[in-house]
């Protein structure tokens, strides 16, 4: 194995720890969103208003940290990510007041978007360029973050339940990520490089790269087809803890566990979903997902829950689990399709980013607000309404990608075959 055979490795493994670890915290409601409550003394909506003034701040930032993972080495935007996230997760660890929580999700906001989010991901294309597949290389991405976590999440989960009191519980696994996340920080510094080539930093100017995202209508299309999907994913994945508790008799502990189901299950189908996108395409990932996960919402919207049923419940958040890790590890494959450049990448992973992940500016919320009005029957019904609506708009936009751009597919699928037989003879 050559020696830059081995940086690149060594830099994918630590992206996809970085990348299963840096976000964990934040989206931990699904095995601990009861501990949170009673550790930080909240409502339901005011713990919602903490996720949405984080959600906002990404949002408003992705397309910045786009431009910055065009114009900055990655050795310094990794390790910036990982200590300033690390150090942020130890004085959350605390439980200060809520106005204090209320900076800090503002400032990870941060320290997950500008300076992570679209360098991981521009790094992830140029890794897929050296395996001759993109698309195996995102899979392989949510492949590696889901093995990071079905580690962490399994063992710390054990953890959580050792302690008598859910909030030192609660401590422990929000420290225990800090100090993960530093310890990544001063890795990154040693694997990574200060510069990249030429067709990989950008040399235009902000706003003209910003100009070529909006005027070019695919990445419209396929940031919304995107959007749809991931808003199934992330309500579900996000509450369903909740749910399990509230509404299928399960108790603080189980919900725990029950939340690593997210660790366990979402790499299967990334993994199974990086070989189907290699041979059919990432869009027909999205389409193909996208209506099971909508019919899933459907099911949701309609069944009666009562805790006879937690098995039906959990068999059925299992698929939904796998086909949100499919869906996860391609909703930024299809740039590919759309015949997006190696060095607007960056610029296109923040202007996707920046719409995607509104929802979970703006649903959090909602959703805590309807708990706090409504039995939690009435309100998750109303929550999988919204998300069958989301399923929708993937399946319309994924529909008009396709036929704007099936030959881009199929010459991006031709290509890659041909080069994955030039390696393979050449290796002979």
């Amino acid at each position: 194995m050559s020696k830059n055979s081995l940086k690149s490795k060594l830099q994918f493994a630590v992206l996809a720890a970085g990348g299963g670890a840096i976000f964990y915290v934040l989206f931990s409601r699904a095995s601990y969103y009861d501990a949170f409550i009673q550790a930080m003394d909240v409502t339901n909506e005011e713990f919602g208003i903490l996720f949405s003034a984080y959600a906002w701040v990404a949002a408003g930032t992705y397309f910045l940290g786009g431009l910055v993972a065009d114009k900055v080495s990655p050795r310094i935007l990794m390790t910036i990510s990982f200590v300033g996230t690390g150090i942020l997760n130890v004085w959350f660890g605390l439980f200060p007041s809520y106005n204090v929580c209320l900076f800090l999700y503002i400032s990870m906001g941060i320290t997950t978007t500008v300076t992570f989010w679209a360098a991981m991901l521009k790094a992830t294309r140029q890794y897929g360029q050296e395996i001759k597949s993109e698309s195996k290389a995102f899979g392989y991405l949510q492949t590696g973050r889901g093995i990071f976590e079905i580690v962490a999440q399994t063992v710390i989960a054990f953890g959580f339940n050792l302690f008598a009191n859910a909030v030192l519980g609660l401590r422990f696994v929000i420290w225990t990520y800090g100090g993960i996340l530093i310890i990544l920080g001063i890795i990154s510094w040693f694997v990574f490089d200060d510069e990249k080539g030429s067709d990989v930093l950008n040399k235009e100017n902000f706003l003209q790269l910003i100009v070529q995202c909006i005027k070019n209508p695919d990445m419209w299309l396929l940031t919304l087809m995107a959007m749809g999907g991931y808003n199934i994913g992330s309500c579900i994945g996000s509450y369903m803890g909740n749910m399990a508790t509230s509404m299928y008799g399960a108790t603080i502990g189980m919900a725990a566990y029950i939340g690593t189901m997210n660790a366990w299950l979402k790499p299967v189908g990334s993994f199974a979903a990086s070989y189907v996108g290699e041979k059919k395409g990432p869009s027909f990932v999205i389409m193909f997902t996208g209506v099971l996960l909508t019919i899933i919402s459907l099911v949701f919207a309609f069944v009666n829950p009562k805790p006879s049923m937690i098995i039906f419940f959990l068999i059925v958040v299992g698929v939904e689990i796998m086909l949100t890790g499919a869906f996860r590890s391609h909703k930024y494959a299809t740039v590919r399709e759309a015949k997006i450049p190696m060095n607007l990448t960056g610029t296109a992973f923040g202007f996707v980013a920046t719409i995607v992940y509104t929802t979970d500016a703006f649903m959090p919320p909602i959703i805590g607000k309807w708990l706090d009005i409504y039995d939690p029957v009435t309100a998750y019904r109303r929550l999988f309404y919204v998300l069958v609506f989301s399923g929708i708009v993937t399946l319309v936009t994924g529909t008009i990608f396709i036929i704007r751009n099936r030959k881009n597919i199929q010459d991006v699928l031709e290509e890659e075959k041909l080069l994955r037989l030039a390696e393979k003879t050449e290796n002979q």
